[in-house]
């Protein structure tokens, strides 16, 4: 499991993550910095520790935050070119945050 609060830690798993997975990680964190920036600078801009982006890595993680029912908003698949990612929302103090894992067939 791997959490992100601001886009250098995002960049810095360049080199893990499929380059679709990582675009398109960016452009949610990007979404993220829109809806929720003060008007600091993206580079400066940090995520409140329960909205911060969750990359889950391991089956078992997956399943753990799915069997939290009473918390999971949503469950969604985004087809990107080389990979499926399911984007997982998760009721956290009144808000949603974002977990994403690698669909394996």
């Amino acid at each position: 499991m791997k959490k992100i609060q601001q886009l250098k830690e995002l960049l810095a798993l360049k080199q893990e993550l499929q380059r679709d997975l990582m675009q398109y990680l960016e452009e949610e964190f990007s979404g993220l910095y829109e809806y929720l920036n003060n008007g600091e600078k993206l580079e400066d801009f940090i995520l409140p520790d329960y909205q911060n982006m969750v990359i889950l890595e391991e089956d078992e993680e997956i399943n753990k935050i799915l069997s939290r029912t009473l918390d999971v908003e949503f469950v969604e698949e985004v087809e990107l070119n080389s990979v499926t990612v399911i984007r997982i929302g998760l009721n956290c103090e009144e808000d949603i945050q974002l977990n994403y894992a690698i669909k394996s067939y």
